[in-house]
């Protein structure tokens, strides 16, 4: 899951549009979480963005509000801390899940979208997890910059980084015991996970092991 994040007004959704259309033509599938700071997510109507985001190939797309999930795809029950197992039950066969918005986020890699008439201040400053930039000027730092109208290079980017073949075996055990997973929720475990270490300080780029455990204390 990669996030794309910036000012209101800078164009996330209209490089979220280029961006499916050029990962959709390469045989990708690629679903969307956008967020809201709307109580009640907005109809999906001709000209919003979660209509614009479906028309350009996306399924699912999923509006995250305050209190509220709105998935255009199938019905979904709205807790806040359902994000995770929104991912699993209605991405868990994308290849790559984009986000739009969700800043504060650290755990997420994101993509902040800078435009010069608009952009007041720059987020990879204040935030964590920013892997590269779209902008129409060059901003003063290290990290990739991509112009907003090149989609095909940022694809790239994202097809090098995070849609590389990545097959490892994932087991899950509860109290001693080998958990049965599907083949979906093995690859929506080992892709979320290696999503979010990839976005750490200090994580090899390459693991070869990873060990979670959660324990009652």
């Amino acid at each position: 899951m990669v996030a794309v994040v910036g000012e209101h007004g800078v164009g996330k959704t209209t490089l979220l549009e280029g961006l499916i259309r050029v990962l959709r033509a390469r045989g990708f599938k690629v679903g969307v979480v956008k967020s809201t700071k709307e109580p009640r997510g907005e109809t999906d109507r001709p000209g919003t963005d979660t209509f614009r985001l479906r028309e350009a190939g996306a399924e699912p797309v999923a509006l995250w509000a305050g209190e509220e999930v709105v998935i255009y795809s199938r019905s979904f029950p709205s807790r806040k801390a359902d994000f995770p197992y929104l991912l699993f039950r209605e991405f868990a066969d994308c290849h790559l899940v984009l986000a739009e918005g969700f800043k504060g986020l650290g755990y997420l890699p994101k993509i902040e979208v800078l435009r010069r008439e608009v952009s007041r201040r720059y987020l990879f400053r204040e935030i964590e997890g920013v892997v590269a930039l779209a902008a129409d000027f060059r901003p003063p730092t290290e990290l990739p910059v991509f112009r907003l109208e090149d989609g095909e290079a940022l694809a790239d980017f994202l097809e090098e980084r995070f849609l590389r073949v990545y097959s490892p075996r994932v087991q899950v055990f509860v109290d001693g015991r080998p958990v049965a997973l599907n083949r979906y929720v093995r690859r929506a475990l080992s892709g979320l996970l290696y999503g979010f270490l990839k976005s750490l300080r200090g994580v090899p780029q390459h693991p070869l092991r990873v060990e979670i455990r959660l324990e009652d204390q």
